[in-house]
């Protein structure tokens, strides 16, 4: 290959940017002889892409699928005025600069099975007689989501309790009753959910496992070729608890991680909305007796509450400053652009891969593509205080605080 193609972005090695600023980089190619183009084409491309099949009558498969375009940007870095005249790029390295505005509208990257939301940048070598040469990159792009001004109630605690009664008539058991406390419902990425649950177990069937969850429920739309609709459900992260006799009652204290994961959307994009609840799962004894399973809505932001952040400013937690490190991968540069650089409370995060989502595949086999093959979009990972168990309020289930979390406890 006499051609290469660095894509480079600007105070930004990470590729991560918010709805509303500028993306600027640089294109660099290099060649080690004379190469002979029609043109050289730079394309900024964002947008949601859905698709599925389902089968109907005699088997027959229908495909749906869907697509909203949020930046389209095309520009020519080299060209001449006639098309029959091509464009010789000189041994030797050629630098061109980028700029392009990312709208407000546009929403959080997302992978997903079925759907994503993508943003891509793609230089494309127009060669007469041949294949088009092209070189790609994907970058991320995050929606504000501030859980200070999303609404009040992200900072109340939330509570869910169900009650179940196994068989009926003489075999009618004893209800089993599952509590669940979260002391509020607006979390990052970085942090950790304080879960409280109270397992009441009158049956005469045991839980051999307590489950829990954080769940990212993903809502899919197609548009063509009519509006249908298809859900997706993916495992944040999990935590498994101990089991409880029968005749028993035990209360359980958790701290679930909240990893890397796009922030909650529901009205950025018609065909995409993700939204995330936690699960609670009571595993029964047997084949005749069912999960039971209780949950709670969460969101999920990226910028902290500013009441948690108060309960220990600029402190130390499990021996590691606040310094946006924690993970893997550096800090974005341009940190006084940032949606969080507003308050010096707020320490700077570190930006890391979604693991539990699928890798966008970049390559098309079809087309001589040199760039990226896979892309994995990039999150804010804080590391903050977790909010603690709040005192007990009226009507608000709140069991009473074990210091050591994790652990069960006999009532």
């Amino acid at each position: 290959m006499v051609v290469t193609c660095d894509i480079q972005f600007e105070n930004n090695p990470q590729g991560c940017f918010f709805a509303g600023q500028v993306l600027t980089g640089k294109i660099i190619l290099s060649a080690d002889k004379a190469k002979q183009v029609k043109a050289v084409v730079l394309k900024i491309n964002g947008y949601a892409h859905t698709w599925w099949s389902e089968k109907g009558t005699r088997d027959k498969k229908t495909h749906y699928s869907g697509h909203i375009d949020y930046i389209n940007s095309v520009t020519q870095l080299l060209s001449q005025p006639s098309s029959d005249t091509p464009v010789i790029i000189e041994p030797g390295v050629h630098s061109f600069s980028f700029a392009c505005h990312i709208p407000t509208t546009c929403p959080s990257s997302f992978e997903g099975v079925r759907g994503h939301i993508r943003y891509l940048i793609q230089i494309d070598l127009v060669r007469p007689w041949k294949f088009d040469q092209s070189f790609t990159r994907g970058f991320t792009v995050l929606k504000v989501m501030d859980l200070n001004y999303d609404t009040p109630l992200l900072k109340m605690p939330v509570d869910n309790r169900m009650s179940k009664v196994f068989c009926c008539g003489p075999m009618k058991t004893d209800p089993l009753q599952l509590q669940i406390h979260l002391p509020q419902s607006g979390y990052v990425p970085g942090q950790l959910i304080p879960i409280s649950i109270v397992a009441s177990n009158d049956t005469k069937v045991e839980i051999t496992e307590i489950c829990v969850r954080l769940v990212m429920l993903v809502c899919l739309y197609s548009q063509r070729p009519l509006v249908r609709a298809v859900n997706e459900c993916m495992t944040v992260s999990k935590l498994k608890g101990d089991p409880v006799p029968i005749l028993c009652k035990k209360q359980f204290n958790y701290l679930l991680p909240v990893p890397a994961t796009p922030p909650t959307c529901f009205n950025l994009c018609q065909i995409v909305q993700v939204a995330y609840r936690i699960e609670v799962e009571a595993k029964m004894k047997g084949f005749f007796y069912p999960t039971q399973v209780i949950h709670i809505p969460v969101t999920i932001g990226n910028v902290p509450l500013m009441s948690v952040i108060q309960q220990q400013p600029m402190a130390l937690q499990n021996g590691r400053s606040f310094s946006g490190g924690g993970g893997d991968s550096d800090e974005v540069d341009n940190a006084n652009d940032q949606p969080w650089a507003v308050n010096d409370s707020i320490p700077p995060p570190s930006f890391e891969e979604a693991v539990h989502m699928p890798q966008a595949q970049l390559a098309d086999p079809a087309k001589h593509d040199y760039g990226d093959k896979t892309f994995s979009p990039k999150y804010p990972v804080f590391n903050i205080p977790s909010p603690s168990i709040q005192e007990n309020q009226e009507n608000i289930f709140v069991p009473p605080t074990v210091t050591d979390p994790n652990k069960s406890t006999w009532l």
